[in-house]
């Protein structure tokens, strides 16, 4: 009877720690890998007004504005110097 206990004791100390160690590997491994949104949203749409739109790289600090009159056509993006860069 002690030995059966002893065995049952035995496997679920083993099955819990084989357990936990999978658990851990799981979850290390997302730690490890770089982030996914970063990369996804490296751009930000910015309306300013209801005439004036800008789009930003959050990476490199550039961005261009549009203006967008009302009741018109298409018009040109404009790039401007970032007033964070040097």
């Amino acid at each position: 009877m002690k030995s059966n206990s002893a065995i049952i004791g035995a496997s679920i100390i083993i099955g819990c720690a084989i357990l936990g160690f999978f658990i851990q590997l799981t979850f290390s491994n997302n730690k490890n890998e770089p982030s996914k949104i970063s990369k996804e949203y490296k751009f930000e749409m910015i309306p300013v007004n209801d005439n004036n739109v800008i789009i930003f790289n959050k990476e490199t600090g550039e961005y261009w504005r549009k203006f967008l009159p009302n009741n018109e056509g298409p018009t040109n993006w404009e790039k401007e110097k970032s007033p964070i860069t040097k």
